[in-house]
């Protein structure tokens, strides 16, 4: 592949402004896990691009946030990673959620020394009209190099984004081979689509007290048997991930196992355990993979 350039894209924002879709939408494949709630992303997940002029690494982040836990401090120190090391910073507004305390925050990356790259993000949600009037208000910040409005559900306004942050990013050689797609190895992203399908199964009865643990990764005539424990922090958690007489927990395993299949491309034995640990969200021991 002949790259001239590479570079890496931070992609910010407020919880649930649409980062990890826009990841995957960028991408074109499923990179990040995505859930229509908040806190659902944790760590800084690298998503790469190839096109024939340039390699991006996009650096999905955790959504801004006040730290109440050990949990939310590590997620923080995530997007500070990711903006110290960034080429460019990519700050997600979702369009109609647009407030004064986001906008401050927006602010902040002013004299960062990167270019700033702004997206307004799920424009299919609303009438062109409310998008002009966002982009209007949006004219003040100065500094912007650029307003992209995305939709990353109908692939709207996606190769306007790649072409414009091609602009941006240094001439360099690749840093990964051009058969990737992200840094994450296969263990972390069986974790990552078992805590997807919980999340989108349970929504807000268990909000973000849950972490997925592999515990056995194995292949073994051509099936990758996989064992998990999901970590809940209260026992009245344990009872509804479970279920009624196993309903549950059941509906999980096969939805996660089809995701892994089709990730995977083989055939996928899954085996979940809910086990409680209160409080884990406070002990650094659970927040290292």
């Amino acid at each position: 592949m002949s790259t001239v350039k590479c570079g890496s894209v931070a992609l910010l924002g407020e919880p649930n402004a649409g980062k990890s879709s826009l990841v995957n939408a960028l991408v074109g494949c499923k990179v990040a896990i995505t859930a229509p709630m908040a806190g659902t992303t944790r760590e800084a997940i690298r998503g790469i691009l190839n096109t024939k002029q340039s390699q991006i690494i996009f650096v999905d982040t955790p959504g801004m946030q006040r730290v109440t836990n050990l949990l939310e401090q590590k997620m923080n120190r995530a997007i500070s990673g990711a903006v110290k090391t960034a080429d460019v910073i990519c700050f997600v507004l979702d369009v109609k959620h647009i407030t004064e305390k986001t906008l401050n925050k927006l602010a902040n990356y002013k004299e960062f020394g990167v270019p700033v790259i702004v997206v307004v993000s799920k424009i299919d949600t609303v009438q062109p009209a409310k998008l002009f009037q966002v982009l209007d208000q949006l004219k003040k910040y100065t500094f912007v190099k650029e307003f992209v409005p995305v939709s990353a559900l109908k692939k709207i306004g996606i190769e306007t984004l790649i072409e414009c942050l091609e602009k941006y990013i240094p001439e360099g050689e690749p840093i990964y081979d051009d058969s990737l797609y992200t840094d994450s190895n296969e263990r972390t992203m069986a974790a990552e689509i078992i805590r997807e399908a919980i999340i989108n199964q349970l929504r807000d009865e268990v909000p973000t007290g849950i972490k997925v643990v592999i515990t056995k990764y194995e292949t073994e005539n051509r099936t990758i048997n996989i064992d998990a424990d999901i970590v809940c922090d209260k026992q009245n958690h344990k009872k509804i991930i479970i279920g009624n007489q196993g309903n549950l927990i059941r509906s999980i395993g096969v939805t996660a196992r089809q995701r892994l299949e089709k990730l995977l491309g083989q055939h996928v034995m899954l085996h979940t355990f809910v086990i409680v640990r209160e409080g884990w969200r406070n002990q650094s021991k659970w927040l290292h993979d």
